[in-house]
Formats: C-alpha cells, sequence, structure tokens
C-alpha cells in the first residue's frame, strides 16, 4: 500500500502546482501604461509586467483588451495583449 500511495501523491503534488501556473484572460481597459517598464495597468487596479516580446506601442490609455496572464511569486505575468471593441 505504501508503494502506491507515495507516488499518487507526488502526482496529485505535481499536477496542483501546474494547475497553479495556468495562464487565464483577463478584460479591462488600461488605465495606465509605462513602455519604459514594460508594465501596464488595468482598471480593476492591479498593475501587469509585460513580457519583453508583447508590443506596447500600438496601445493607449483608455483602449479596452484582454490580455494572457499568470501570476507568478506574486507577480502578474503578461505574455499577449489583444484590443477589444
Amino acid at each position: 500500500m505504501k508503494k502506491f500511495l507515495v507516488p499518487a501523491i507526488a502526482c496529485l503534488l505535481a499536477l496542483g502546482s501546474s494547475a497553479s501556473q495556468a495562464w487565464t484572460h483577463v478584460k479591462g481597459s488600461i488605465s495606465s501604461l509605462d513602455p519604459t517598464a514594460h508594465t501596464l495597468t488595468l482598471d480593476n487596479g492591479t498593475t501587469y509586467d509585460v513580457q519583453s516580446g508583447v508590443k506596447l506601442s500600438n496601445l493607449a490609455v483608455g483602449d479596452k483588451v484582454t490580455i494572457s496572464t499568470e501570476t507568478k511569486s506574486g507577480q502578474h505575468l503578461v505574455n499577449k495583449v489583444t484590443k477589444t471593441s
């Protein structure tokens, strides 16, 4: 029984940690944008760190967007920003 229980618990822990690192989609309006720091803040008050490969030059305060984000070590990371209407 012990030989089965230990691997089963290890699998559950691995599944739980990968699920917490899943990317989610957040919709909102940009309330602040800092291309130099590569950050944006949405109207929900949350500031997101945008990955360096994401283009910010086509965005402006007030734009409605959907972002792909994950929270890792308390930091909100964005890998995609899409304008919406």
